[in-house]
């Protein structure tokens, strides 16, 4: 699973939060593209999968207002 944050929009240091909370459930790639910063997840567990991209977005978001 991809995810796309726009630099324009999001702090790197943020993503990275977020990352660190939610290791336990996925395994996480961090990669920066041109305009973007690509998170990739594998080994998603499978009690979240179908609502980890959702959460993990919407706790960048808060973390930005932190």
């Amino acid at each position: 699973m991809l995810i796309n944050f726009n630099k324009n929009l999001y702090r790197l240091k943020a993503i990275k939060l977020a990352i660190k909370e939610y290791q336990n459930l996925a395994n996480f790639s961090l990669k920066q593209k041109r305009n973007y910063i690509q998170v990739e997840l594998s080994n998603i567990d499978k009690s979240v999968r179908k609502i980890i991209k959702d959460e993990f977005c919407n706790y960048v978001f808060f973390l930005m207002k932190s």
